[in-house]
């Protein structure tokens, strides 16, 4: 990017680059194949079946917490193995 007041010099912005991560934008593009269109399929459901995919879907949000809040407590269980493989689960901290 040019600066307009001396078009000779670069500008370079001040991006902290340590504060975000990168880890997760594979999700992002999870997010924009399989849910979006799953969004706007839902919309056009009847009343009944899209009140049961409203329910399906906070069941999967409600169990996901409490296997992330038993992954917290518990790092060695399987289900903080199974966070662990999605890649969804919290952070292990390594002790030296």
């Amino acid at each position: 990017m040019k600066d307009l007041h001396a078009p000779s010099q670069e500008i370079m912005p001040r991006i902290p680059t340590d504060l975000v991560s990168f880890d997760g934008a594979e999700l992002l593009w999870v997010d924009a194949i399989l849910f979006v269109p799953a969004i706007f399929g839902i919309m056009f459901l009847p009343d009944v079946l899209r009140a049961i995919a409203l329910s399906l879907s906070v069941a999967l949000v409600v169990t996901y917490f409490v296997l992330y809040g038993w992954a917290r407590v518990h790092p060695t269980s399987f289900g903080a193995h199974l966070l662990d493989v999605l890649h969804i689960g919290p952070t292990r901290s390594t002790r030296a």
